[in-house]
């Protein structure tokens, strides 16, 4: 049974064993390489402490900083304020045992299951490891200070996400003759699922709000300073035109579509077909949070692919989720710009 497995798995047996014996490799010898935090240099100064009399100059000199922020504070608190109200009306609805949201499309029988979900995650890893091992080639070979030094790994970044959507694609079209709206690719209503998702956002910032403000609570409690993301540091610091328009592209668009066709598209139709729709969603939402490293955004992230998830089964279309995704990228990504607009004035 094992052997008649390996010869028609023999593919991905392949690129298994390769990871795995890469991993060995670099466990016993300590020398595989590796990118170093110090080889990722900005040239301005981000870290700094920007002290309170320092912050009044600026707003005593910029004139329009003042303007600025009010008017970014009202519409911070105008979105905040339907946030709550919609949520008001969705516990009102709870109570009186009425359907918060209609199902408004159906979802075609997917043919792929849980192994496929696997043979996916080792292709990624595989082809993880081979551009890893040409990125520390290319890398080794620049000088520090250069734009390539951010560039290359972001340049990986976007080949992994065009591959696994080749793969998807693969599998869906070719391997199991089905078209992409068994995955939730339907032009059909899009304007109506693109307004519902804006409004399933704005209803989820309320959460998303008291969620983060819990954990940087205990963080406080616990003394843990959790370390920058690199992502974060590249906003704030790079200062190539080219690299900022590409990992914003890469961010806002082309991250958020590529992980709603891989996490609810491809992966949550497998475990919905096999064990239902509750824990589909409980473990696409837990994966798709782990995948993204960070402690104190876990939980944030986790309620997040839980309404990814639920748009996407009342829908039976990713236009919403993708919509939604791509809102929240996109806030992170404004925020991170509009606070480095705010250091340069320091400076």
């Amino acid at each position: 049974m094992l052997r008649d497995f390996i010869n028609k798995e023999r593919v991905y047996v392949l690129m298994l064993s390769f990871i795995l014996l890469f991993n060995a490799f670099s466990i016993f010898s300590q020398k595989t390489p590796a990118l170093k935090e110090s080889e990722f240099k900005y040239s301005t100064k981000a870290d700094e402490k920007i002290s309170w009399n320092k912050w009044n100059e600026v707003l005593e000199n910029k004139s329009h900083i003042p303007a600025l922020i009010n008017i970014l504070g009202f519409l911070v608190l105008s979105v905040f304020s339907l946030g709550l109200f919609l949520d008001i009306r969705i516990l009102t609805a709870r109570v009186k045992k009425r359907e918060i949201f209609k199902a408004q499309g159906e979802h075609l029988r997917v043919k792929w299951g849980i192994g496929d979900i696997f043979k996916l995650a080792i292709i990624f890893v595989f082809l993880g490891y081979i551009l890893h091992i040409i990125e520390v080639c290319l890398l080794s070979s620049v000088s520090e200070g250069k734009s390539a030094l951010t560039f290359i790994p972001l340049l990986n970044t976007g080949i992994m996400d065009l591959a696994i959507l080749g793969f998807i694609v693969y599998f869906v079209k070719v391997k199991y003759s089905q078209g992409l709206a068994a995955i939730g690719l339907k032009i059909k209503g899009a304007g109506r699922f693109i307004f519902l998702a804006g409004l399933s956002y704005i209803a989820f910032l309320p959460i998303l709000a008291f969620l983060l403000l819990l954990l940087i609570m205990l963080a406080a409690l616990f003394n843990y300073h959790p370390p920058q993301q690199a992502i974060f540091r590249l906003f704030l610091q790079e200062e190539s035109l080219w690299v900022l328009l590409y990992s914003t592209m890469m961010v806002v668009v082309l991250g958020p579509v590529v992980e709603e066709i891989f996490f609810r598209g491809f992966t949550y139709n497998a475990i919905k077909k096999r064990w239902g729709v509750r824990p589909a969603m409980a473990l696409t939402a837990v994966v798709f949070a782990g995948l993204h490293a960070n402690l104190i955004g876990f939980l944030p992230i986790v309620a997040l692919g839980f309404l990814l998830a639920y748009v996407y089964e009342k829908t039976g279309s990713l236009i919403p989720s993708i919509t939604i995704h791509i809102l929240h990228n996109g806030l992170m990504v404004a925020f991170l710009f509009l606070g480095r607009h705010f250091i340069h004035l320091t400076q």
